[in-house]
């Protein structure tokens, strides 16, 4: 095998590593975005369920507001 044969060789495999190694990155950034959008749908979910909670506090405390407005004497 001659010195052109073996740096083509070397060349071939070089590409075909790399072709690998961009194709499994491209996955895992899909991957990562994928997770990372699950993690902030939950955190956008407990949001939402504590906006509720305080919700329903504030309507509780505007009935007893009220409550303690007409039982005043």
């Amino acid at each position: 095998m001659d010195l052109q044969t073996t740096f083509y060789v070397i060349g071939i495999i070089f590409m075909s590593l790399m072709t690998v190694i961009i194709l499994a990155m491209v996955i895992a950034v899909f991957a990562i975005k994928a997770k990372v959008n699950a993690i902030q749908q939950r955190i956008e979910e407990k949001i939402h369920s504590f906006v509720e909670v305080a919700q329903m506090g504030e309507a509780l405390v505007e009935k007893a507001s009220d409550f303690a407005k007409r039982h005043k004497k």
